[in-house]
């Protein structure tokens, strides 16, 4: 076994070979932001699956192993600081690795400001709480502001400042969600039921539960932000691979562990008041242990909404990079820091455009609804980057020496199946404004294509756009 690399170790100018098993690990946890999450998203799928809450979750677990599957077989092989961007590249060619990254980066960049827009509606509605008057309306722009100043410094800093970070995010969510859902399981006592585990319990019986756990599943499948690490982990492939099973096994049982503690301590009966209300999960844990121990959470649920926005930006940080080097984006996009070996102007870019969209989206329709367009914008992100990824694994299998058809064709293809599906349910029936994310990825895209095009047309234009998303990784030489 032989590892081809085009590049000297340096050269990417990333921190090359830096970062460990449990950097890249802590990576693929936050990147779920399950303290976040489970407090506050699990409002979504509960407004479908409603008292099967717990069901969904657990069988959600099927979906995200489709979806898990492709990053994973290609990570068996590829590597690369453009993940997905690189893998589809090596399938099916540099223009749909470009409208992959393409993807990949609306999803990121749209989740960050949306976080922004969480945390100031999620202060907003703390103070009160504690004795403070209700904040002016306006508080949440320069709430929106502050919450994206620590990731985007962290970022800055380098990979090994950032996911070290990472780990101690990782650890406290952990900790937390475990020791909260014991609490409200033991303190519930005879009110634990399997009847939770019911789909009939859902809005609209067994196609509302579907819904419900695409939409669970959705939640789950961040995982994937560690295939961006690839320059700068150890032996990437083996590291990765395992960061990316490890990570997705412990967040996915996590998510099974709150959703069923949430709903038998909420009432599985009552779930259509938890899909309402707006921090359902801190209520839950002001019930069962009380005020402080709830401001204490506020203050993890914080500290969770910076680690997944700081894997967010390490992941666009770098997509946005390989895009500079190409000639598509600006060339200062694609350049690193001396010192801290980190896309240092990417990661600035990221942070002020993140504020702007924020901003706009909440100046435009208000922070609420400001916060579900930009989660719809970056759920399209994901769906049309899984889309491309599926297409792109058999594509690349096909040309090696030994292709495995059910993990190379037959998953990717379920896997499709289930992406369409979830479009549909996200967007149909059309509704205003919530139908505009999907027009404006689908626009994004075309114009990528048509931005492409017209780039490539030149040979040696061409030839620096085949670099930059095809030749800057790295991959496993081996016959299987």
């Amino acid at each position: 076994m032989a590892t081809q690399d085009s590049r000297a170790p340096s050269s990417s100018g990333l921190a090359d070979n830096s970062v460990g098993f449990f950097q890249v690990f802590a990576q693929g946890l936050i990147a779920n932001g399950p303290l976040a999450a489970t407090t506050v998203a699990m409002t979504a799928a509960a407004s479908y699956a409603l008292g099967a809450l717990p069901l969904a979750y657990l069988l959600g677990i099927i979906v995200v192993v489709l979806w898990i599957n492709t990053p994973f077989q290609f990570s068996k092989r590829l590597a690369s600081a453009s993940g997905v961007a690189y893998f589809v590249t090596k399938g099916v060619g540099a223009l749909w690795g470009y409208l992959a990254g393409l993807s990949y980066a609306v999803y990121y960049i749209a989740l960050i400001p949306a976080n922004a827009l969480f945390f100031g509606i999620m202060v907003s509605s703390l103070l009160p709480a504690i004795g403070i008057p209700h904040p002016a309306t306006w508080l949440w722009i320069p709430l929106a502001v502050l919450i994206l100043v620590p990731s985007t410094l962290l970022t800055y800093l380098g990979i090994k400042t950032s996911l070290n970070y990472a780990i101690f995010v990782a650890i406290a969510e952990i900790v937390l969600l475990v020791i909260i859902s014991v609490v409200i399981i033991v303190s519930v006592g005879p009110h634990n039921t399997l009847a939770v585990y019911n789909p009939h319990l859902a809005s609209g019986g067994f196609g509302g539960f579907s819904i419900g756990l695409l939409v669970a599943a959705f939640g789950m499948s961040g995982s994937t932000a560690t295939v961006y690490l690839g320059r700068e982990s150890k032996a990437p492939q083996a590291t990765i691979r395992r960061a990316l099973i490890w990570a997705t096994v412990l967040v996915t049982a996590l998510f099974v562990l709150v959703s069923y503690s949430f709903t038998v301590g909420w009432g599985y009966h009552n779930m259509g008041n938890f899909a309402s209300a707006a921090i359902p999960g801190l209520t839950v844990v002001q019930r069962y242990l009380g005020q402080v121990p709830e401001l204490i959470l506020s203050l993890f649920v914080i500290n969770s909404l910076v680690g997944v926005n700081m894997a967010a930006s390490i992941v666009v940080s770098r997509l946005l990079m390989t895009m500079g080097q190409a000639g598509l984006l600006p060339p200062a996009v694609g350049r690193t820091h001396p010192k801290y070996l980190t896309p240092s102007t990417a990661v600035i870019w990221i942070g002020v455009t993140a504020a702007i969209f924020g901003i706009a989206a909440a100046a435009i329709w208000g922070p609420s609804t400001g916060y579900i367009v930009l989660i719809l914008l970056a759920t399209m992100g994901e769906f049309l980057g899984h889309i491309l990824g599926n297409i792109g694994l058999p594509a690349y299998y096909r040309k090696q020496p030994k292709m495995r058809w059910f993990v190379h064709v037959l998953l990717p293809v379920a896997s499709l199946a289930t992406i369409v599906l979830g479009i549909f349910y996200t967007f149909f029936p059309v509704s205003v404004p919530f139908i505009y994310p999907a027009l404006f990825s689908l626009a994004l895209l075309v114009a990528g294509a048509i931005q492409y095009v017209i780039v490539s047309r030149r040979h040696d234009r061409r030839q620096r756009v085949d670099y930059a998303f095809g030749a800057l990784g790295l991959e496993e030489d081996i016959a299987q």
